[in-house]
């Protein structure tokens, strides 16, 4: 009988321990579930345009190059102004014209920019 007992305590203590195990499989899948892009930090590409271009954000700092020779095209500085909003302001290195635009991020990967010389431009996120 004592035995028995035994062999059913045992048994108990190891299916408990086995799905402490499981329970800390699941919770480091979970860990590893991408987490969606926020803010405007990062690499984007030009949508439409004469020339393709791609556009880096990083830290307050704007740039530009032409996507097939890797030619800088403008460099600059941007801000926040509230969520999903920046003002970017920079420097055309064909022109040497200061350009100052608003940007507004109107889904998570994609900005839509109007600038002080009238021009629109969009972007989407790489």
């Amino acid at each position: 009988m004592r035995s028995s007992l035994r062999l059913l305590l045992l048994s108990l203590a190891a299916l408990s321990l086995g799905a402490c195990q499981t329970e800390g499989r699941r919770a480091d899948v979970a860990a590893v579930a991408p987490v969606a892009p926020r803010g405007i930090d990062g690499q984007w590409n030009s949508v439409g345009g004469p020339i393709a271009y791609n556009a880096n954000f990083n830290g307050g700092r704007f740039s530009s190059v032409e996507a097939n020779t890797g030619a800088v095209l403008a460099q600059g500085t941007y801000i926040t102004l509230g969520p999903g909003q920046v003002s970017i302001d920079y420097t055309s290195k064909a022109r040497g014209q200061r350009v100052a635009a608003n940007c507004n991020q109107v889904e998570p990967n994609r900005l839509a920019c109007a600038s002080s010389n009238g021009n629109r431009f969009e972007f989407t996120r790489i």
